[in-house]
């Protein structure tokens, strides 16, 4: 079983580890799963290794709980690495999702959201690095190929293009998560100020929330604006300017 946390590592005795953990803890099943906030159905799946990773902080929880004694090692993020393997490029970029901010949030996955997610999640958010779990639904989880670029946007504004680092996704609360890193944000910003988003794109969008849509092959008004002016490529080049002029990207490579 994968251990998620940014990197992965594998633990092959971990189910049993976990069933062997449950049986001779004095704790009920229900009790274990109320304090680590899972359902019975979730923690059965990991027993039975039905699904193939689990969040780091869940299993740190459980360790935690029950006295797993793992010892996890990780190896130590090297963040230039990241940056020069992830390095923005907008060749890349095919996709754009509808975010919605939870319960007082002004906007999602603003600095001040991530620093209160960082608390359960793994977040990085320093010296110009900025990864964090981006959710989905189910259906949408799974169509973005790691390496590709998505727009986030929310309240009618463009706030973050991000890029896809993982291969699959985690779940935990109801929610699929994909590891993504900010190519392009101004965290310091008013997004409030910025243009409407169709400003920027340069066609009317209307889509559902937590759903990611494929510029050129799911959204009509796309096809109608550039399928006779460039298609994608000079969609790409068009984000770039517009972003350049909310202020300096990160990094940018339009090929």
């Amino acid at each position: 079983m994968k251990i998620r946390r940014v990197q992965e590592i594998d633990i092959p005795d971990l189910p049993q580890k976990l069933l062997t953990a449950r049986k001779t803890s004095p704790m009920s099943l229900l009790e274990i799963c109320r304090q680590l906030n899972v359902s019975a159905t979730y923690w059965y799946k990991l027993e039975r290794e039905e699904t193939s990773s689990i969040n780091y902080d869940l299993l740190e929880k459980i360790d935690n709980l029950l006295s797993l004694d793992l010892n996890l090692d990780f190896p130590s993020i090297d963040k230039s690495n990241l940056e020069q393997d992830y390095g923005m490029n907008f060749t890349h970029l095919k996709w754009i999702k509808l975010v919605t901010p939870q319960g007082d949030e002004a906007w999602a996955y603003s600095r001040p959201h991530l620093k209160e997610v960082r608390q359960r999640e793994q977040v990085i958010d320093d010296q110009g690095l900025t990864i964090f779990p981006l959710g989905f639904k189910r259906t949408g989880s799974k169509v973005v190929m790691a390496g590709d670029a998505m727009i986030l946007t929310q309240r009618t504004k463009i706030t973050h293009v991000v890029e896809v680092l993982d291969d699959d996704f985690f779940e935990q609360g109801g929610w699929f998560f994909r590891y993504v890193k900010v190519l392009w944000w101004q965290p310091e910003a008013d997004w409030s100020d910025y243009p409407h988003r169709d400003d920027i794109l340069n066609f009317p969008l209307n889509i559902q929330q937590s759903l990611p849509y494929e510029l050129e092959q799911s959204l009509k008004a796309f096809q109608e604006k550039w399928g006779n002016q460039g298609g994608l490529k000079a969609f790409q080049q068009h984000i770039a300017q517009q972003l350049q002029l909310l202020g300096e990207l990160q990094r940018v490579s339009i090929e």
